[in-house]
């Protein structure tokens, strides 16, 4: 009997992340990483569809004079990873520069997200404009983001390997199904952005297979580059998805595994799309999380250091005015 009840809530659980050819992705809620406050609800960005509201917590649509350019993911609550050609021209004006969390809809037009400045930028020393090799950067913010909203979350980074296993397995493995967002555009005859955030599954593909070489000639390096798409084309990122993540759920968590970085054209059969592949990045942005973490330290602690002399000073002046009381009255 209670194989039978097991078996029978199993199939009920199949039909309800199965019906209507949706497929829902249960996180790990007690992770630090990758889980929002809803859930992804995901069907078929280029031949995708809406996102769920808050099902996508780390990402960040980044804006130019309030003119959106680019996306990121939070990788802490004040560092965003992105593509480094999105903002290499951009360096002499990072004080127009702003980013926004916790909204689906461009220029927070739900009037649901937080708004922050840029502080400044790390651009992977190596990159390559032309190649497009290296394309990574991190974005740090001038104050860190306010992560008790259950609107925002950070997303997960793979786990580090040596960069002979990453060309060896091609992580993320050729064949593994991966969920891309972002705001880009959602045909090719558009001219402007989405306004709302879109998400499509698709798969990563091998590096020597037709789809991959095609759209990348010679741009793709096993080591940095990975292809994904879908064959006969149809799903894709677009102008205006740059600098967003590509997913993949691993071990209940979703976990950044590219960069949207650069293709030919949008969902075109036989051409897929290429990203920066994260893993081989992970000193490089570990490098930037430490520093990170040891410049916010030191900040926080020469705060309370200055507030608790302010403190001590303020007291010694109460004390002082008493003692001249005191000593007038005697």
């Amino acid at each position: 009997m209670k194989i039978f009840f097991f078996c029978f809530i199993f199939l009920i659980l199949f039909i309800t992340i199965k019906s209507d050819d949706k497929i829902t992705y249960i996180c790990d809620r007690k992770s630090s990483c990758g889980c929002s406050s809803n859930l992804a609800i995901l069907a078929r960005i280029f031949g995708g569809e809406e996102v769920s509201t808050y099902s996508w917590g780390w990402i960040v649509s980044l804006y130019l004079s309030n003119k959106y350019f680019c996306s990121g993911s939070l990788i802490s609550s004040n560092l965003i990873l992105t593509a480094a050609h999105c903002i290499i021209y951009e360096l002499s004006k990072l004080s127009q520069i702003t980013a926004i969390a916790g909204s689906n809809r461009l220029s927070n037009r739900d009037g649901q997200g937080q708004l922050r400045h840029v502080y400044e930028v790390f651009i992977h020393p190596d990159y390559d404009n032309k190649l497009k090799v290296n394309d990574i950067a991190i974005i740090r913010l001038s104050r860190p983001f306010d992560m008790s909203s259950s609107r925002l979350s950070i997303v997960c980074l793979p786990n580090i390997v040596t960069a002979e296993s990453i060309a060896k397995l091609e992580y993320p493995i050729p064949g593994t199904n991966l969920v891309l967002i972002g705001w880009g555009r959602t045909e090719n005859s558009q001219t402007n952005p989405s306004t709302t955030l879109q998400q499509v599954t698709v798969k990563a593909v091998a590096s020597t297979s037709s789809d991959c070489m095609t759209s990348a000639h010679e741009m793709v390096n096993i080591n940095v580059h990975f292809c994904a798409g879908v064959p006969g084309g149809g799903k894709d990122a677009c102008q205006g998805d740059s600098g967003g993540p590509i997913m993949a759920f691993v071990n209940d968590r979703w976990q950044i595994v590219g960069i949207t970085s650069n293709g030919y054209e949008c969902a075109l059969p036989g051409h897929s799309g290429i990203y920066t592949r994260v893993a081989y990045y992970i000193p490089f942005i570990e490098t930037i999380k430490d520093q990170n973490q040891t410049l916010y330290s030191s900040v926080t602690a020469s705060t309370s250091n200055g507030f608790n002399r302010w403190q001590m000073q303020v007291i010694k002046n109460i004390v002082f005015i008493i003692l001249l009381l005191i000593v007038s009255n005697v």
